[in-house]
């Protein structure tokens, strides 16, 4: 969206600095919009956004009672792959008219095209992202991101008003110098540990090459990678690209709440087709949560649980393939998991290397979290 919503809402005095800071350490980690990451916190209900924005932009409200039920000829109005693109519901017609529901009612590009295509005038109203993931999903078939679902799924059991945890104890931090756009100059607080992150040097004598002059993915040009990318996303492809090049298998999970939710897999060279929808529950035995519990990796042969079976299932591997399955940890809590696959003595040659990756792919998370800083601002 292209109001700053962060800055809007400190303003208003609806949010605190501290939850501001949370809520953006979430999006950075999770991938999802400011303002889902604030209602997925409970800082604020997704009804007071929506009323917020609302009031804010002068635009229409959508009702979670409008959502409820929209009829097939309205639905019909807007194809579902234009839907999908702009993720956007049409929710009432009336002549030339069409109401259409839109996390950024800003966005004009999306109603311009919708215009175009429907032949209507487009009356704009804003409804919380994670709303319209759910109606894209119930109205289209569109399966939109689990994380949007579950938090819609959760909304109606918290309580409106809970209480933030005390932060952290601070870690010692450094101020460094950037610039915005504007060319204002800021003093970004990072912490001491990774000084110089952003600033790595491409290594002497550039990038290793395979015979025939084929470019090798080192560690140190994924150093470089990680330290560019600009999303969360593109770190776990950087990622991924490594263990592909590196082992037999690899991949990637992501903690969410109670679950380890599958971000990449690659077997063979290859994607494991639908490795997103591999949810692990975390309250049953398995490697993945003996990991999460612990904060420690865990090197060998697992044992056999139904969780287990099912990982080394959707990973095409047998019962007795020794699995190496680190943690990717951010500010003292387990955010990531990372799993590959190989002989019992190359995993242990190799888990000095690996221990280093995954520190790197921690300390890409936090530069994302002060790019965001830098964005609000």
């Amino acid at each position: 969206m292209a109001i700053k919503l962060g800055q809007m809402l400190l303003k208003e005095k609806l949010i605190t600095t501290e939850q501001l800071d949370e809520a953006l350490k979430n999006q950075g980690i999770f991938g999802i919009k400011l303002g889902s990451s604030l209602v997925e916190l409970g800082v604020i209900s997704d009804e007071q956004l929506c009323t917020f924005l609302s009031r804010k932009l002068d635009v229409p409200a959508v009702t979670p009672r409008a959502m409820a039920w929209i009829s097939p000829e309205v639905l019909a109005r807007v194809p579902a792959e234009l839907a999908e693109k702009y993720r956007v519901v049409p929710i009432r017609a009336e002549g030339k008219r069409l109401s259409l529901a839109m996390a950024d009612p800003t966005d004009f590009k999306a109603i311009d095209e919708v215009a175009f295509v429907t032949g209507c005038v487009i009356i704009p109203h804003i409804i919380p992202d994670v709303r319209i993931t759910s109606a894209l999903s119930k109205y289209y078939n569109i399966r939109g991101d689990v994380r949007y679902l579950r938090i819609e799924g959760e909304l109606a059991d918290r309580r409106k008003n809970t209480p933030v945890a005390a932060a952290d104890k601070k870690t010692e931090t450094i101020k460094i110098p950037m610039a915005t756009e504007s060319g204002e100059l800021l003093n970004i607080e990072i912490p001491l540990e990774f000084e110089g992150f952003a600033n790595l040097a491409v290594p002497e004598g550039g990038y290793e090459t395979e015979a025939g002059g084929v470019e090798r993915y080192t560690i140190d040009r994924l150093s470089i990678e990680f330290a560019s990318a600009k999303n969360r996303d593109q770190i776990a492809s950087i990622f991924i690209k490594y263990l592909g090049q590196e082992f037999n298998v690899g991949a990637l999970f992501i903690i969410r709440g109670g679950t380890a939710i599958g971000w990449r897999g690659i077997t063979a060279g290859k994607r494991i087709d639908q490795f997103e929808s591999l949810d692990i529950l975390l309250n049953k035995p398995s490697v993945i949560r003996d990991v999460l519990e612990t904060g420690q990796f865990s090197m060998g042969s697992l044992i056999q649980t139904a969780d287990n079976i099912q990982l080394l299932k959707v990973l095409g591997v047998g019962f007795g393939t020794p699995l190496l399955v680190l943690p990717i940890i951010m500010l003292k809590k387990v955010v990531a998991v990372v799993v590959v696959s190989a002989e019992m003595d190359a995993l242990g040659k190799r888990l000095q290397e690996l221990q280093k990756l995954v520190y790197k792919a921690s300390l890409a998370f936090e530069m994302l979290i002060i790019k965001n800083k830098i964005l609000m601002t």
